[in-house]
């Protein structure tokens, strides 16, 4: 098996431009290929913004530390919050045996999809599988009140759907 720090720089390399905005996302992503088959090893438990991984925190951390990865922190001009944006380092790239290769265009579509719909998608995703909650529908609107507004829920089980991911739930 790779060392974790690799898997976050193999993620980021399969990213559009080599770069990824947010820390979320890469949590989301991680946690989303994970769930697709892709066996990264990291372990999750629910947080703020969903399933989340201290593993994965300490793994991008570890790529940091090792010079695979730089990650710049910009503050977005609407309300001056802060953001990370993840990109390889000069030099360094995807691994010649990523584990991740075959998940490259899974990892561009979220890498370029609404960070909320990823959130919720991911979260939708745990409450059923590993809260095992009968009402998800019910608990996320709960938990993540108007980010699930505007579609976003409908957006997020559709893609759960087209990555063949539970709750497989008719939206209707």
């Amino acid at each position: 098996m790779q060392n974790r720090e690799q898997f976050v720089a193999d993620i980021i390399a399969a990213a559009p431009e080599q770069k990824l905005v947010s820390r979320v996302r890469l949590q989301k992503i991680a946690y989303l290929l994970e769930q697709m088959g892709c066996d990264l090893g990291f372990e999750y438990s629910y947080h703020h913004y969903g399933p989340f991984s201290h593993d994965l925190d300490r793994a991008i951390l570890d790529a940091k530390a090792f010079g695979l990865v730089k990650e710049v922190v910009a503050n977005r001009k609407s309300d001056g919050a802060s953001y990370s944006i993840f990109e390889l380092t000069n030099g360094n790239g995807a691994s010649e045996n990523s584990t991740i290769r075959s998940f490259k265009k899974q990892i561009q579509r979220f890498a370029k999809s609404n960070i909320t719909v990823l959130e919720l998608a991911a979260t939708a995703n745990w409450l059923a599988e590993y809260e095992k909650i009968g009402d998800w529908k019910n608990e996320i609107v709960k938990r993540k009140g108007v980010k699930t507004k505007n579609n976003r829920l409908a957006n997020a089980l559709d893609l759960l759907r087209e990555l063949h991911l539970p709750p497989a739930v008719n939206t209707q």
